[in-house]
C-alpha cells in the first residue's frame, strides 16, 4: 500500500464509491500512449470508467476512438464529444431500433458494432435502409475464447461477404478479443495471439 492514497476519513463517502487519483490516471494514460507508440492505435474501452470526465481527459490527449459495451456508455461518449464509437456487441432485437435512434441523435458520430450472424446482419441492414442510415460493422472472430465470434475461416469469409453486400452496412474490418491470453513474456504472448 502507498500511503499517498490513504483516505483519512471515509465516513461521508457513499458506498460503493469510486475514487480516482488524477496523477495515477495521467501516468497510466501516458504509459498507454507510450506502449501504443501512436495515439491512432488506441481505442480504450470506457467500461472501466464510464465517466465523461475521464473521456474528456482522453480526448485532450488526442485519443479520438473509443469502445463501449452498452448504449448508455455510447451515449455518454457521444455527449462527451467522441466522434468514433465502437459498441462491441452484436445488435439483436430492440437494440437494432436503438442503433437507428442513436444515429439519428448523434449524426456526427461514426458508429460501429460487431456481427457474426447472417440473420442479424439482414435485420440490421433492413432497419438502416428504412431509416436511410448506415452503420459500420466489424466481423466478430473467435480467437479461442469461445465466447463470441466465428472460428471457421470459410464461414467468416461468407459472413463478411454478406456484410459487403448489405445496404446500410459499411463493412469495417474485424474484431476479436483474446482475453484468454495472459502470458507475461512477449514472445509467448505473441505466439499465443498468432495461433
Amino acid at each position: 500500500m502507498d500511503s499517498r492514497y490513504d483516505i483519512a476519513d471515509t465516513s461521508e463517502m457513499l458506498s460503493p464509491s469510486l475514487v480516482i487519483f488524477r496523477e495515477v490516471l495521467d501516468r497510466n494514460l501516458r504509459t498507454m500512449l507510450s506502449i501504443a507508440g501512436d495515439v491512432r492505435r488506441l481505442r480504450p474501452h470506457c467500461k472501466t470508467h464510464k465517466m465523461t470526465a475521464v473521456t474528456k481527459i482522453e480526448l485532450a490527449l488526442g485519443i479520438t476512438k473509443h469502445k463501449c459495451a452498452t448504449f448508455a456508455e455510447a451515449e455518454m461518449l457521444a455527449d462527451a464529444g467522441v466522434k468514433d464509437i465502437f459498441l462491441a456487441y452484436n445488435l439483436v432485437g430492440p437494440n437494432i431500433a436503438r442503433a437507428v435512434k442513436f444515429l439519428e441523435k448523434y449524426p456526427a458520430v461514426e458508429f460501429f458494432v460487431t456481427a457474426d450472424d447472417r440473420a442479424m446482419i439482414e435485420q440490421l441492414s433492413r432497419a438502416m435502409t428504412a431509416a436511410n442510415k448506415s452503420i459500420g460493422v466489424l466481423l466478430d472472430l473467435d480467437s479461442g475464447q469461445h465466447r463470441t465470434g466465428i472460428a471457421d475461416p470459410q464461414r467468416a469469409a461468407d459472413i463478411y461477404r454478406r456484410l459487403a453486400e448489405s445496404p446500410g452496412i459499411r463493412p469495417s474490418g474485424f474484431h476479436l478479443y483474446d482475453g484468454q491470453n495472459h502470458q507475461r513474456q512477449i514472445a509467448e504472448r505473441t505466439a499465443a495471439v498468432m495461433a
